[in-house]
């Protein structure tokens, strides 16, 4: 596998269809059933390209669940591809969801019959996929996303965006805020040399959290002490390597625009002000004005961009790379309506006793009225 197929490695069908690829006729079909893993997930590019590079998806069938088939496990992908069509050629892709294969087959009739998108039936060809950064095989974007891809800057291109600190230690070097002195706490230092200057110990830590859009999770402190002396040589007092990583150091205490690294869905995304570090697990978007943060919070945020995330992010790890590749066509529309969004979920925020600004309770407050 490691000499031969080197490129597509990763599993043993990814092999399986190169070498079918290889055995096939100039002007024949190959027609292959396998998993569908490979379809987005950026560790199969390489199988994606050799099955578009020169040749043509010709039919595609694909089943996002056949657990109660009797002799199929897994989702899969069923296609034919043609050995000398060109790679922009449309062709018919079929999404068929419904459990048991007797449903199956009734819904892949309907399809073909109906050939609409209501119905699972779409068209589209591997230039479609190739205007996506990765190349995913998906079939099911618009063509008004799909263009956007190709017309919008990516947001690499329009923000700066970078991972942040990785501790090797949590429990060591990580507290929630109410369990160390204010006095050694400070929560708006605006640069490295502010904290430093500052004598604090304790700084906000951004790293990550539940599922919360626009503001929040401002949970954790970190010891930074001495502009993070003791984290950065933690692992060396015997001579080894550090074992932490503190990178992009230039960017802490930045506002910021992050998001968490792995969710249990859809990403959140949030707006930080100045004062915090970043994690590993809180990787963060940082612009040259506040309009421009807020703007492209307002995109992050949009059904747009959550699909078109989608499309290159399948599993529920959102990688920097991933993100970075959305294109962006207009990160000031709707500014507004996010700053308004942020300042309401700032204020929910802070009705929990758990937040640093919290006041009163706001049952509380209202009972003192009545």
């Amino acid at each position: 596998m490691k000499d031969q197929y080197a490129d597509v490695k990763q599993d043993l069908y990814g092999a399986f269809v190169a070498r079918g690829i290889e055995l096939a006729l100039n002007n024949g079909l190959l027609a292959i059933v396998i998993g569908d893993t490979w379809m987005s997930i950026k560790s199969f590019e390489a199988l994606r390209l050799r099955l578009m590079d020169g040749h043509a998806f010709d039919s595609f069938v694909h089943m996002r669940d056949v657990s109660n088939h009797p002799d199929v496990f897994g989702a899969n992908a069923a296609f034919v591809l043609s050995m000398t069509g060109s790679r922009g050629r449309h062709a018919p892709f079929v999404r068929l969801t419904p459990l048991g294969s007797d449903r199956k087959e009734r819904d892949l009739r309907v399809a073909l019959a109906q050939r609409s998108q209501e119905s699972g039936f779409f068209l589209a060809s591997g230039e479609d996929f190739a205007a996506i950064p990765g190349s995913p095989i998906v079939y099911w974007l618009s063509e008004k996303m799909r263009g956007a891809f190709a017309t919008g800057r990516p947001l690499s291109e329009v923000a700066n965006l970078r991972q942040g600190l990785a501790t090797a230690d949590n429990n060591r070097f990580l507290r929630q805020w109410w369990e160390v002195s204010g006095v050694r706490t400070a929560f708006s230092c605006t640069s490295r040399e502010d904290a430093a200057a500052s004598g604090a110990r304790w700084f906000p830590y951004n790293k990550g959290g539940e599922f919360r859009k626009w503001y929040g999770n401002h949970e954790f402190v970190l010891n930074w002490d001495n502009d993070g002396a003791e984290i950065r040589t933690f692992g060396t007092e015997d001579g080894g390597r550090p074992r932490s990583r503190a990178q992009n150091t230039g960017t802490y205490f930045s506002p910021s625009v992050s998001w968490s690294k792995v969710s249990s869905g859809a990403p959140a995304f949030r707006a930080y002000p100045v004062g915090f570090v970043y994690d590993v697990a809180g990787t963060s978007i940082f612009a040259a004005t506040s309009r421009e943060r807020v703007g492209l919070l307002s995109f992050a945020n949009s059904q747009v961009a959550l699909e078109q995330l989608a499309a290159v992010a399948p599993t529920l790890n959102y990688e920097v790379g991933q993100v970075a590749g959305l294109p962006v066509v207009d990160p000031d529309d709707g500014e507004s309506l996010a700053e308004r969004a942020i300042d309401e979920a700032r204020s929910d925020w802070n009705t929990f006793e758990t937040s640093w600004e919290f006041e009163d309770n706001p049952l509380v407050k209202l009972a003192g009225r009545s």
